[in-house]
């Protein structure tokens, strides 16, 4: 995951932007998911596994880490430091908010049983990571899939449609990215306002 940067010309962010952006991720999802990735199991904490890696999966898996930590510590600041638009920093810093009851209260998600990040994040008893790179065009895109490792395999994570069905809405979650300039960025959190990965 790498040391959050202040806000650069190269983060896309705001809502018009998030469609070309979600666009532009989505002509590389398809072959990352369908695909093994490389992996690795947490606890819902830091983790920092030792495996060796490209330094573009390390740098996800160690955004992954960050971004863990912060959504089971409710750190906000943390988590916008991922997200620059005005109007989702609004929503995630008010209780009732359609971002913070994303990130960390189901009981607000209107219209749906889909769990909160943060109650797959604290609640499961082994948290899976899983970061795959894959270079369209001369150009880096990430995935980022955060899964219940006690209920998903490997395997069965990456087999085709697994995402769009019941178990895998209810528990994984993915998080998609963009090279720019060496660091990887993200319009979003999580699939907050995309079509998750599963549509693609």
């Amino acid at each position: 995951m790498m040391s959050p940067e202040p806000r650069q010309s190269s983060i896309i962010s705001g809502a018009g932007q998030r469609i070309f952006f979600a666009a532009a991720v989505a002509c590389c999802c398809s072959l990352m998911v369908g695909c093994r990735g490389d992996s690795r199991s947490a606890t819902p904490a830091v983790n920092t596994g030792a495996k060796a890696e490209d330094p573009a999966t390390h740098d996800l898996h160690m955004i992954a880490d960050k971004a863990t930590a912060a959504v089971i510590g409710k750190d906000l600041n943390t988590l916008l430091q991922y997200d620059h638009d005005p109007e989702d920093e609004a929503s995630l810093r008010s209780p009732r908010g359609d971002l913070y009851c994303y990130l960390f209260d189901s009981s607000c998600i209107a219209g749906t049983n889909k769990r909160a990040i943060y109650d797959l994040f604290s609640s499961v008893p082994r948290l899976g990571i899983d970061a795959s790179v894959t270079s369209v065009g001369g150009r880096n895109y990430g995935l980022l899939l955060f899964y219940d490792k006690s209920q998903i395999s490997e395997s069965e994570l990456y087999s085709p449609g697994f995402l769009c069905t019941e178990k895998g809405m209810k528990d994984a979650v993915s998080w998609r990215f963009i090279q720019a300039g060496g660091k990887w960025t993200t319009s979003t959190l999580f699939e907050y306002k995309t079509e998750s990965a599963c549509k693609q």
